[in-house]
């Protein structure tokens, strides 16, 4: 293991992130690792936040909870906005009050979009008003999400370029400034962008693909087991989709609405949303492959949580 460049000696003054693979394990390790280095932990996954999601988030235990400081878990609902601009602002007020206790803030999640957020910053421009939202939302319901795709890429093929063709919100978020500003968000957020003050470590925690590929299927399982199904149908029953909701889009609930309104069977859910995790594991891999200042921590199996979280414990200390 190599430490980073902007590493301290001082752990006292320093953030460690734990990224990681979908299914690794990151939970597991961050709680050892946050009582060895005296921490308190930051999730950074895009969906632990929201109240009404619990099935599909594979959030900290309520023990885990206990033993540990949790910040970012359901603290928001999901009619309330949120995105990772909001979350990487509060984040980084977040790691000033953690480091302000003499604690080492730990920075738990897989979510590329939000370390992104948090360690180099968005364009913090206001919001574009409910109203302006309102309309184009309707607009992406007559249009179609992949015209709306499209008018990014003229708009702003940079964006589109870092742009899921499915993620409603970026794209009307994105076309939303260049229709009003007649500047690109990409541009904008190079330019305004504030970034993570302090030094940081950041960790990859990753295994064998196969073997993360096989613990994302029987995940999927488990979950719809314990009642994703019936949470997800909660929802729905209170007029909440995939359709309507941001927080709703995200894998392992956007593959049930189908299912429910009876357009795929049981089986095609099952699978559709098994490939769609294995699908945003990979992205994770190609994504810390560019990131290079991360420091990839091997996960063997054969390990407990806790010599894994020795091993990052050590190295962070240590780095110079």
């Amino acid at each position: 293991m190599t430490a980073v460049s902007n590493a301290s000696s001082d752990t006292t003054r320093r953030v460690l992130i734990l990224a990681g693979t979908t299914a690794v394990g990151k939970t597991d390790v961050s709680i050892p690792l946050a009582e060895l280095l005296k921490g308190e932990i930051i999730s950074a996954d895009s969906r632990q936040i929201f109240r009404e999601l619990e099935m599909g988030t594979a959030k900290p235990t309520t023990e885990q909870r206990a033993r540990i400081p949790h910040h970012f878990i359901d603290e928001r609902s999901i009619r309330e906005r949120w995105t990772a601009g909001d979350f990487g602002r509060a984040a980084r007020q977040c790691v000033d009050e953690i480091l302000a206790r003499a604690r080492v803030p730990i920075v738990v999640g897989g979510s590329m979009l939000y370390l992104r957020a948090l360690l180099d910053g968005f364009y913090e421009e206001e919001e574009e008003s409910e109203t302006d939202y309102a309309a184009l939302r309707v607009e992406l319901s007559e249009r179609g999400v992949e015209a709306m795709y499209r008018e990014l890429q003229e708009r702003d093929p940079d964006l589109a370029a870092h742009t899921q063709p499915h993620d409603h919100h970026r794209i009307l978020r994105g076309i939303a400034v260049h229709r009003q500003r007649q500047e690109r968000l990409s541009n904008l957020q190079k330019e305004s962008a504030s970034p993570l003050s302090h030094p940081f470590q950041l960790y990859f925690l990753h295994a064998d693909r196969k073997q993360t590929y096989d613990r994302v299927n029987a995940r999927v399982l488990k979950m719809l087991e314990d009642g994703l199904i019936e949470e997800v149908r909660g929802l729905w029953e209170h007029g909440l989709d995939e359709t309507n909701c941001n927080a709703l889009r995200t894998h392992g609930y956007q593959e049930i609405f189908p299912f429910l309104r009876g357009e795929i069977t049981h089986e095609q859910m099952v699978e559709d949303i098994q490939k769609a995790v294995r699908h945003y594991v990979k992205r994770q891999f190609t994504w810390f492959r560019r990131e290079a200042r991360a420091i990839w921590i091997e996960r063997r199996y054969e390990e407990t949580s806790a010599e894994v979280a020795r091993r990052i414990a050590d190295d962070f200390r240590h780095a110079t």
